[in-house]
């Protein structure tokens, strides 16, 4: 199967439709686009240069979360290989799967092509410098992650990525080609963690202090700060990170 593009799906529930697009639009430098879906749940997010990759999409529950969608060439052979893969198949309509990972993770396929072909966006430019939200992150339990990584890698035929620095820590990767606008990071969650399989989505930034307070001024609020990464709160409740990754880096 050919991935064509991909899509971060921000999932906000109805009551926090308006925050959340003045957030995020205000955050990342994109405009609402043209809403999409039967009820127009989906909110492109364009960028001034290059095609949407971020997307916020109205849900019916209390809470939020993220998921990715990918672009696909045939949809039916890309669910079957999903399901092959270990992959639940939990909803099938016009265009669109809706499937949960071996562990649990939900994400879709869809038939859709790129708006304008898919041109990865630039980093736009603020006050204290670039960023650019570029990397999903799926946070797996332990006893998932191997497991997970594997699925991921042979899903999309991408290579998983185990790199010197990080071994040893609980990261991975799988090696997204350049041409598509953000990469993956797996994360091996602790015992400690009882949320279950999950996501976030990570800015890397030129000046991650300055990206912080940008972000903090726009209504984010911070959870906790590491050596390498500040995660935050968005005025939707969605959980999300600002890296110490230069800006627009692609890890190889």
């Amino acid at each position: 199967m050919e991935i064509r593009w991909l899509s971060i799906l921000i999932d906000v529930p109805a009551r926090h439709v308006d925050a959340a697009r003045a957030f995020w639009t205000a955050v990342t430098d994109t405009t609402p686009g043209r809403p999409l879906g039967d009820e127009d749940e989906y909110l492109p997010l364009q960028p001034a240069e290059g095609d949407a990759y971020l997307c916020l999409q109205r849900v019916g529950r209390d809470t939020g979360g993220w998921h990715l969608d990918l672009h696909v060439d045939d949809l039916d052979a890309a669910a079957t290989h999903a399901t092959a893969l270990g992959a639940a198949l939990l909803n099938a309509v016009d265009g669109l799967r809706v499937l949960a990972t071996p562990a649990g993770q939900p994400f879709c396929l869809i038939d859709e092509p790129p708006a304008g072909g898919g041109r990865r966006p630039a980093p736009p430019r603020f006050a204290g410098g670039r960023s650019l939200a570029d990397q999903f992150c799926f946070d797996v339990p332990a006893g998932d992650f191997d497991r997970e990584a594997d699925f991921w890698a042979a899903l999309t035929g991408w290579p998983r990525l185990r790199r010197a620095e990080e071994a040893g820590t609980e990261f991975d990767r799988i090696g997204v080609p350049e041409r598509l606008p953000a990469q993956f990071l797996l994360q091996r969650l602790g015992a400690d963690d009882s949320e279950g399989p999950h996501a976030h989505l990570d800015f890397s930034a030129d000046d991650r202090d300055a990206e912080v307070d940008r972000h903090v001024a726009l209504g984010a609020q911070v959870i906790r700060r590491t050596e390498g990464w500040t995660t935050l709160r968005d005025p939707a409740g969605l959980v999300y990170c600002v890296t110490g990754r230069p800006t627009g880096l692609r890890i190889t």
